[in-house]
């Protein structure tokens, strides 16, 4: 990418292959991720370095090539891994503290669906927002790669919690559904807060101390930012829980004015995985991915090959994809 901006800005060409640096290994390519994060790289609002550069965040394939210093992993073992930029490429450089091996059992397109967007998944539910049987959750952008393992977790790993997912087409609606989520709303026919206030009541605000059982959600677990921060104050109970994790509807952070819920001790949580390499948790993240990859029936992933990387990215942001889009590297 020679040029921040849209996907026109994309050129496929050659260049020479990476080396492995010291603590790092070079992963032949079969599988690249596309996520969000990748748009914001794209456009210029995620801090990257200047172009030229290659985009991409994650990758799955085989270790070709071992850096200094780097110990447990070998040539030939199969690997998934976040990298820093490089990922639509055909070799890529990771540093071992983001890799992970692959049984070989595992197909590494699911391998690579997972590893991220599960271990996002279980950061959310489990350590940040800590949620408990009995809870009602809103979930923006149900359908989406995070948010439909989110889901998946809240209707499978729990007995009752009930969940209402914010999705953008009746398609994406129909598979909500079919996961077990609970309430379904489509935000570009109806009106979300109008929705959830019917579902899950009025919330009570200010000085009222009326009865709450019921009232307004208890956790609002919100990755698209925009417009919704003003919604998800006007729904979630009082002493309730807003897990701020990202951005997808707009290219800065989120700007919270709490005048209108100063009396509603609402928790506000802006959380980031990069906050939590390396801590207890993320490590128990990879536990839970691979109990999961072990013992769950597995989604379908989206793929494109890496010649259409920027259709891949443009259905993203035309919001017409549902779970993990990757992209096919390796030539059959």
């Amino acid at each position: 990418m020679d040029e921040y901006g849209p996907v026109e800005n994309y050129r496929l060409v050659d260049v020479p292959e990476p080396s492995a640096g010291p603590g790092e290994v070079r992963i032949k390519v079969e599988y690249s991720g596309v996520r969000w994060g990748d748009v914001m790289n794209r456009r210029g609002t995620l801090v990257r370095p200047d172009p030229p550069f290659i985009v991409g965040l994650e990758v799955a394939g085989t270790v070709d090539e071992i850096g200094e210093g780097v110990t447990g992993y070998a040539v030939g073992d199969r690997v998934v891994s976040m990298v820093d930029e490089g990922g639509y490429a055909e070799y890529a450089v990771a540093p071992q503290h983001l890799l992970a091996k692959i049984d070989d059992d595992v197909a590494l397109d699911k391998a690579l669906a997972y590893f991220l967007n599960l271990r996002v998944a279980y950061m959310i539910v489990y350590p940040w927002a800590k949620v408990q049987e009995g809870e009602t959750v809103l979930l923006h952008a149900a359908s989406g790669g995070v948010g439909f393992l989110v889901l998946q977790i809240l209707k499978r790993r729990f007995q009752n919690v009930t969940v209402i997912g914010v999705c953008s087409s009746e398609e994406k609606a129909a598979k909500l559904r079919a996961a077990g989520c609970d309430h379904v709303i489509n935000r570009l026919t109806q009106d979300y807060v109008e929705e959830v206030t019917r579902i899950a009541g009025t919330k009570a605000t200010g000085y009222s101390n009326a009865a709450q059982a019921g009232q307004g959600v208890d956790l609002s677990i919100n990755g698209v930012s925009g417009p919704t921060i003003e919604g998800d104050m006007k729904v979630i109970r009082k002493r309730g829980r807003w897990l701020l994790f990202g951005r997808q509807a707009a290219d800065r952070g989120a700007t919270i004015d709490t005048h209108q819920i100063n009396y509603d001790g609402i928790t506000i949580m802006p959380f980031s995985i990069v906050a939590w390499f390396g801590q207890p948790e993320w490590e128990e993240s990879l536990t839970f991915l691979n109990d999961w990859l072990a013992h769950e029936e597995l989604n379908e992933s989206m793929t494109w090959p890496l010649e259409e990387a920027a259709a891949a990215e443009t259905a993203i942001e035309n919001g017409k994809t549902v779970g993990k889009v990757v992209l096919k590297v390796a030539r059959d």
